[in-house]
């Protein structure tokens, strides 16, 4: 019985030692997503939707009346400047420029030949002034001989001296003599005369060859406007006439929008309004491409059917990589801040109007840590408040922890 006593104690004692000895659970760590707070830009923006549209429109019309031969764009054709669009029927006016150019050559020939006549005039100018001069300075001399010879002889005659016979004869000897000067003279004018007629006809031939000149490029001007061509770079966007039909200066034959600056409308809130200036800078998506806009006019009043102000922009296109009517967003900076420290919006929550973070302390366990926030994005928030540059920020797995949680920080991959 004593025995077996000791081995019930004994038993006893067993058990409570085992139960006391039994290990303490250690804590398991649990796994997060995280990431470093960093500095960078972050911006809020508004986005509006609109249609690229042209903004330029060119009239073009003929310079002369004419039945259309033949139309070498349709509607809705790309053109580019001095691109030939129509042409008139231009069969009189290939006749003129056959007959003005028949003319003109003519002309040109007269004026040849009024270069020999002159030519031939000066050579006998100067052949008659070379004998005439000659022929003058030995009549002159003679003359002044006779001349002094009939001094004396009249001084004679009047003293008695000699007969009226003789005085007669001296006196028509003078006279003889004054006639060869004379004639020496005439011949030096005649010469001049021919010179002078020759250049007159050579004045005459250069002004047939002026007008005919003229009257040659009035053809060929006329012949140029049979063709019409685009004075600009652009789309065909009406088109008035079809071959065999009478074109007049009176009435465009086409309308050409130009595509070098497109313009996007869009509508606008009175809550939105007051985001727009004139000359204001905006971001232009076209067709998944980014490009850069400027705000032409922002209304005072709103439209009478939509009862929304319509904001005209409009954006470069001189590289023609766009078309009208294509889809395109507007979007306004509303908030920006270069340099901000940033964290991802799913890491922030709420409790009583206040937000939080979990930060991941030296010991990996969470810091609950409030938070004041500044420009958010859909998928950024800028802390003004809270966190600093480069600590390390739970943002996946957050419902799975508290305050002091023991975690296992897994770090996001970089996108």
């Amino acid at each position: 019985m004593k025995k077996f006593l000791i081995i019930a104690l004994t038993f006893t004692s067993l058990l409570i030692t085992g139960c006391g000895s039994k290990p303490v659970e250690e804590e398991k760590s649990i796994a997060v997503t995280v990431q470093a707070a960093k500095n960078q830009g972050i911006e809020n923006a508004n986005i509006f939707s609109g249609t690229t549209k042209v903004k330029d429109k060119v009239s073009v019309t003929t310079e002369m009346s004419g039945v259309i031969e033949e139309m070498y764009v349709n509607l809705g054709d790309k053109v580019t400047a001095g691109q030939p669009l129509l042409r008139l029927k231009g069969t009189d006016t290939e006749n003129s420029i056959k007959s003005a150019e028949a003319a003109l050559n003519s002309a040109k020939a007269a004026y040849e030949d009024s270069n020999i006549t002159v030519e031939n005039a000066q050579n006998q100018l100067d052949s008659s002034l070379n004998n005439a001069k000659i022929a003058y300075d030995k009549a002159q001399a003679g003359y002044e001989e006779v001349q002094r010879q009939f001094s004396n002889t009249e001084q004679l005659y009047q003293a008695g001296a000699i007969s009226e016979n003789d005085y007669k004869q001296a006196k028509a000897n003078l006279d003889q003599t004054k006639l060869g000067v004379d004639q020496a003279k005439a011949a030096v004018d005649a010469a001049q005369k021919a010179y002078d007629t020759g250049v007159s006809s050579r004045q005459q031939a250069k002004a047939a060859i002026e007008q005919a000149q003229v009257t040659y490029d009035n053809a060929l001007s006329a012949k140029n406007k049979l063709v019409l061509v685009s004075p600009v770079d652009g789309i065909i966007t009406s088109k008035t006439y079809n071959v065999d039909e009478m074109a007049t200066p009176s009435q465009p034959a086409f309308t050409i929008s130009s595509l070098n600056t497109l313009q996007v409308d869009i509508s606008v809130t009175q809550a939105d309004i007051d985001k727009f200036k004139a000359d204001q800078k905006v971001n232009v998506i076209i067709d998944g491409e980014t490009v850069e806009g400027t705000v032409r006019y922002v209304p005072e009043i709103t439209d009478a059917k939509s009862s929304l102000y319509v904001v005209e922009v409009l954006i470069d296109n001189s590289n023609g990589e766009f078309n009208a009517g294509m889809s395109a967003e507007v979007e306004v900076i509303t908030e920006q801040e270069n340099n901000a420290l940033t964290i991802p919006k799913k890491a922030v929550f709420d409790e009583e109007g206040q937000s939080f973070v979990y930060v991941v302390g030296d010991d990996n366990r969470a810091v609950k840590t409030e938070i004041v926030k500044g420009i958010e994005t859909d998928s950024e928030v800028e802390v003004t408040s809270g966190v600093n540059a480069d600590d390390t920020i739970v943002i996946g797995g957050l419902s799975l922890i508290k305050d002091n949680s023991k975690l296992f920080p897994v770090e996001k991959k970089e996108d």
